[in-house]
């Protein structure tokens, strides 16, 4: 019985001086932790200390969409192809875009108006939690379905424009990956690479503030609305790899919630404002192949997005519907040690 008790006393010993190492050694607890989850790197791999630069061509614009008793209104930007251009580095990505006036299909300024605009966001991709964040401000629009209203309207004619409305947008997702095996970063900053077939579910909070700001001047009146809406989806994404290079995704994420808008009429002599509030469902899906090597990344992406909403207890009914092929090629280089130490400290 002495003899157990000493074996005893050993152990609750070294087990004691086992958990005061973790404490003061947080490297040695992460490490532990990475043992404990060794099917992680079957899955993914992870490019830690590389920074990571991709460069994408888009035909994307938003189109703002009302329908009303017999008629449609359907508003769209000029820009028929947009550069954009990532920087990532572990879990921060950033991008940032720009109109090339230079492309042939931007230099139609005489038919369709001319636009202008910039548009930056960045993401966040935790091991599971992943957030979203982006500002957009664009400036004239025309009107796509110009026939409609001039029946004498053939292609190549010029469409009715609104060169002085204005939509700002400040928006938002933060949503989690329920599956750690499936690599969000692989398929959007490309900090991370799929090794293996994965699928999760993806719920999601999305948030939006935008303003619709018609300037027109000289006209009867002009209006503003100031909207902000929050919904709540419940998605899925599917990442099918093949020889650990070459990858199909797909994902579709519907969502509801609610929007609050504040109108703003303007006169020449008078302003008045109306609120209204209602549900607003939402769903977005992506399409995605690509090749995905340790030095070079290329492939191309489809997404879709469609929101809609009614006007208060009228008839009308908003929209607002984007559609855009992504087009990128990427290079990951190893990143400079000021870049590693400067992220060391804030995260760490």
């Amino acid at each position: 019985m002495q003899h157990f008790g000493v074996k005893c006393r050993r152990r609750r010993l070294l087990c004691m001086l086992a958990f005061v190492a973790l404490l003061t050694d947080p490297a040695k607890a992460q490490d532990t932790t990475t043992v404990s989850h060794p099917a992680d790197s079957l899955y993914i791999e992870k490019f830690k200390d590389w920074i990571i630069f991709k460069f994408a061509v888009i035909n994307t614009s938003e189109s703002l969409v009302t329908k009303t008793d017999g008629f449609s209104y359907i508003f769209q930007p000029n820009p028929s192809e947009i550069f954009r251009a990532y920087a990532s580095y572990r879990i921060i990505s950033l991008y940032i875009d720009y109109i090339p006036r230079f492309l042939s299909g931007n230099m139609d300024d005489v038919e369709k108006g001319k636009s202008k605009g910039i548009a930056f966001g960045t993401s966040l991709n935790f091991h599971n939690w992943f957030t979203e964040l982006s500002y957009t401000r664009t400036q004239g629009y025309y009107l796509q379905n110009t026939k409609d209203f001039r029946p004498n309207w053939q292609p190549g004619d010029p469409y009715l424009q609104v060169p002085d409305l204005y939509v700002t947008s400040f928006e938002g997702a933060t949503g989690y990956n329920s599956n750690p095996h499936l690599s969000l970063a692989a398929t959007t900053s490309q900090t991370e690479r799929q090794l293996k077939s994965a699928g999760s579910f993806l719920p999601k909070l999305s948030y939006r503030y935008y303003i619709i700001d018609n300037r027109t001047p000289v006209v009867t009146f002009t209006q503003k609305a100031a909207n902000l809406q929050a919904l709540l989806g419940a998605g899925y994404q599917y990442t099918f790899v093949w020889n650990k290079t070459f990858y199909l995704t797909g994902a579709f994420t519907p969502s509801f919630g609610y929007i609050f808008s504040k109108v703003t009429t303007r006169t020449p002599t008078d302003h008045s404002s109306f609120t209204q509030r209602g549900p607003i469902y939402q769903w977005d899906a992506k399409l995605g192949l690509g090749y995905n090597g340790h030095r070079i990344f290329t492939g191309a992406y489809l997404t879709a997005i469609s929101s809609q909403y009614a006007q208060g207890l009228s008839t009308a009914v908003n929209q607002n519907a984007s559609v855009y092929l992504q087009l990128f090629f990427g290079v990951r280089l190893i990143a400079p040690k000021f870049i590693q130490k400067t992220y060391a400290k804030v995260f760490h």
